[in-house]
């Protein structure tokens, strides 16, 4: 099917020819649906293309075609990787009027994307919201938001996102302990770091 020939490009690092080719279908009267579109979405996420990828987000809706939480994960996803921090929180109010409901990926996106931009306030606001709207947190969004805080020196609110993690029974992986020993580094806490070090080591 056309969708997997554009996945196919995505996964070969040819973004490029993936929205290219999704274009001359569109050129042939190629009516997309969900799948299409998604596929289209995910190239220009890997090509980190936000403007792209949020184009044919909004051209899904245009044309009556109803976005899947996949299309909003891949759209907050190009905005991670391109620095579009507001965009993703854009998107992520979108998703909570319009639907679909955000989901674990979208929200560690769009933390993602806050912590790249420095915006370590938001992204652990995020980290809250999905606390009430009962969105599960796993590691990697937990790591998303500790990143967030060490990019900005916060040391002390990275080492309390760990023991929110132990107490949420979320397990914490290399990531969790390199990013949090970074933080204490910066922040000249290298006893704690030392400290940190030992235990993912144990």
């Amino acid at each position: 099917t056309y969708s997997v020939a554009i996945s196919g490009c995505s996964r070969n690092e040819d973004w490029e020819t993936g929205v290219r080719i999704f274009n001359e279908l569109i050129e042939k009267g190629v009516v997309p649906d969900a799948a299409l579109y998604n596929s289209a979405i995910s190239a220009c996420e890997k090509g980190g293309d936000s403007e792209g990828a949020v184009q044919l987000l909004e051209q899904m809706r245009a044309e009556g075609v109803r976005p899947t939480v996949q299309s909003f994960g891949a759209a907050i996803a190009a905005c991670e990787k391109a620095g579009q921090w507001f965009k993703a929180l854009e998107l992520l109010g979108e998703m909570h009027r319009r639907g679909p409901r955000p989901n674990t990926i979208t929200y560690s996106s769009a933390i993602s994307a806050c912590g790249v931009a420095g915006k370590w306030q938001e992204a652990l606001r995020l980290l809250q919201e999905m606390e009430t709207e009962g969105i599960e947190r796993n590691t990697i969004t937990y790591n998303a938001a500790i990143q967030a805080c060490e990019r900005a020196g916060e040391w002390e609110q990275a080492t309390a996102l760990l023991e929110q993690m132990k107490q949420d029974g979320v397990p914490a992986d290399t990531i969790t302990y390199n990013a949090l020993v970074r933080a204490c580094e910066k922040g000249g806490n290298y006893e704690l770091a030392y400290d940190l070090m030992r235990q993912m080591q144990i």
